[in-house]
């Protein structure tokens, strides 16, 4: 009997997105492993921009388990529960059969469509939940569209596809029309911080600070001016301004790191 295949995506999984709605948008959201967590590095900037310690992947239910219960099946350690087991069998999938990832990825987001025009909601896709894949060099042959073959986002040309990401070099290449990118900064490395202020000047790269202060609103509104946007709003960045500034508090983990990560602004 053959094994049913859990979904990829998490659909207005988290109250961040959930506010999304109000503005008329539905979002669908794939969760990964991040870092080495499913025993390939799908977070390349991790270890330099010094977020693995503070990643939203361990907040949430993400964090949550009994007895503070580990588990580290490619010996990177997170909490044992279902969230992340899920996430790395997800993570699995993709590294080990990625034809039949990008399959199942394409036919779960043509089901999504659908839902979100039937509530009224415009659909918008974010693919790096908790991971930085560069989702445009990869290319497949479509199953919906038979023989058709290019990246995920021309195969949904009219749908909205965003992301977080710690690649700044993805700024110096054109990304596809469909496609939003937000560059989160970390002072952990200042060679890091450096390619983040540098691809914000140049490119008008968007940049997500996570700051820890309680006074993080008005101190981040002082500094960035009409540039600053409050993340923890909603989770739609391609509706930001051009050059954003865009401030999300710490959670989880993350109000604890120490790395350089997290911006203390006081």
């Amino acid at each position: 009997m053959q094994t049913k295949k859990r979904p990829l995506l998490n659909i207005d999984g988290n109250p961040k997105t959930v506010k999304g709605q109000k503005e008329g948008y539905m979002t669908a959201i794939l969760y990964l492993a991040p870092w080495k967590a499913a025993g390939v590095n799908l977070c390349p900037m991790a270890e330099l921009a010094g977020c693995f310690a503070g990643c939203l992947n361990q907040a949430g239910h993400g964090g949550m388990a009994k007895a503070n219960a580990t588990i580290a099946p490619y010996g990177v350690e997170v909490a044992d529960n279902n969230v992340q087991r899920a996430r790395i069998a997800r993570s699995r999938r993709f590294i080990d059969d990625r034809t039949q990832f990008m399959l199942d990825l394409e036919l779960e987001i043509s089901k999504f469509i659908k839902r979100a025009i039937r509530k009224g909601l415009t659909p918008v896709v974010r693919l790096n939940g908790t991971s930085d894949i560069q989702w445009e060099k990869i290319s497949f042959t479509s199953v919906v569209n038979d023989g058709w073959q290019g990246s995920i986002f021309e195969q949904f040309p009219g749908i909205q596809f965003y992301d977080y990401t710690k690649i700044a070099k993805r700024f110096e290449r054109e990304q596809p029309a469909n496609y939003h990118l937000s560059l989160s900064y970390s002072e952990a490395s200042p060679v890091y911080a450096l390619r983040c202020l540098r691809a914000a000047d140049e490119f008008q790269a968007p940049l997500v600070i996570v700051v820890r202060d309680d006074r993080a609103k008005e101190i981040a509104e002082g500094i960035a001016g009409d540039h600053y946007v409050n993340g923890d709003d909603n989770d739609l960045r391609f509706t930001d301004p051009v050059g954003a500034r865009v401030y999300l508090k710490a959670k989880g983990p993350a109000r604890k790191d120490t790395s350089g990560f997290v911006i203390d602004l006081s």
